[in-house]
């Protein structure tokens, strides 16, 4: 509990990523929020302390603070856990067998990646955790989206009962933006119910579950092709789409304005057919990720031809001054049918030429 005023409902605030997450997850009803400190996530918890009808602690470490989050689900609490993103291999524990139990109470996992490596030993991205544990995740790109994603992965966390994994990075959790509030709605928990085979996972139990797992990932596979989430921003110049999410989503967009461009807000399931769609209308398929080649591996895997981190570098951001030079040998005036530049000429910022 806290005595500090929120911000009241219905405004238009300056807000960093980390604080809209935390706002957002009161609107939504949220009652436990637990967390681990650490750069650049520390400051979701801290936001949350700040409301009222929200218990906030700081757990001893990011297992117990997921194990917190676990225990109130099961009573029909909706919850917040947040972490750092190698805070989420000491929660693996947990995460990997509460994916086969599922939640009750919406439960929102929000992992804050340090790409950059701004105030971590590594830079690992936790993306692959979503995959290992067959859960969802949602990339916001800036503070705004931070907010209306984490409203979003409620319902899709009670919708197919699974904790939804809200993947942010150093850039969405400290820059600020204009974020519009809303007010909080109530979610009252309707109380545990016992049931040994879902939640005692002993080894018969949790045969029985694996199925349910893989069968909400195909429905959340579904989910993914309709989901808003994931939008494709049409353009004019086709010798070029891309693929990204995240921030990287903001850069792409600055460096390439005029090509077209699929945003994945939900990037676990991916919206396969989609992405093939636009594969099919545009020459040369881009994948622009940070920082590991996930989305790229599992396109070419489906049988989409792309291009990807043959050009771009695996570490740091993918801001327009990356993206540029990088793609520069890619983005002369080839189409199907005629010769690729071989050595491209930079003319501005973002267009290049031949050499004769």
């Amino acid at each position: 509990m806290s005595a500090v005023q929120p911000i009241p409902a219905a405004s238009r605030q300056l807000m960093s990523g980390n604080e809209a997450v935390a706002r957002a997850a009161w609107e939504a009803g949220v009652r436990v929020a637990a967390a681990y400190p650490g750069t650049p996530s520390t400051e979701i918890l801290e936001a949350a302390s700040h409301y009222p009808d929200l218990y906030a602690e700081w757990s001893v470490n990011e297992k117990v603070s997921l194990e917190v989050c676990i225990g109130a689900s099961m009573m029909g609490s909706r919850t917040l856990c947040a972490m750092k993103h190698v805070g989420l291999n000491v929660a693996s524990d947990a995460l990997m067998t509460l994916t086969l139990t599922g939640v009750v109470g919406g439960m929102v996992l929000a992992v804050a990646d340090d790409v950059g490596m701004s105030s971590s030993q590594n830079e690992q991205d936790s993306r692959h955790w979503g995959r290992f544990a067959h859960v969802p995740i949602l990339e916001p790109a800036d503070a705004q989206e931070a907010y209306a994603m984490t409203l979003a992965a409620y319902e899709l966390s009670e919708t197919f009962a699974v904790p939804v994994l809200l993947r942010l990075t150093s850039r969405v959790c400290h820059v600020k933006g204009v974020v519009a509030t809303g007010e909080r709605t109530a979610h009252e928990p309707a109380g545990f119910s016992k049931d040994p085979q879902r939640w005692v996972m002993v080894p018969g139990n949790a045969k029985r579950r694996i199925p349910l797992m893989y069968d909400r990932e195909r429905a959340l596979a579904e989910a993914s092709e309709a989901s808003p989430l994931n939008l494709l921003d049409d353009g004019s110049d086709r010798r070029f789409g891309f693929v990204t999410s995240g921030p990287a989503w903001l850069h792409v967009r600055e460096a390439f304005p005029d090509a077209p461009v699929m945003r994945l807000g939900m990037s676990y399931p991916l919206p396969m057919q989609r992405i093939r769609d636009l594969a099919a209308s545009v020459e040369t398929l881009v994948v622009v990720e940070e920082t590991e080649p996930l989305v790229e591996t599992e396109l070419r895997a489906a049988g989409i031809e792309v291009v990807g981190k043959e050009h771009l570098p695996r570490v740091g951001e993918l801001t327009p001054d990356v993206l540029t030079p990088a793609l520069a040998p890619l983005t002369g005036p080839s189409s199907r049918g005629r010769r690729r530049c071989a050595s491209p000429v930079r003319t501005s910022a973002s267009t290049s030429r031949c050499r004769a």
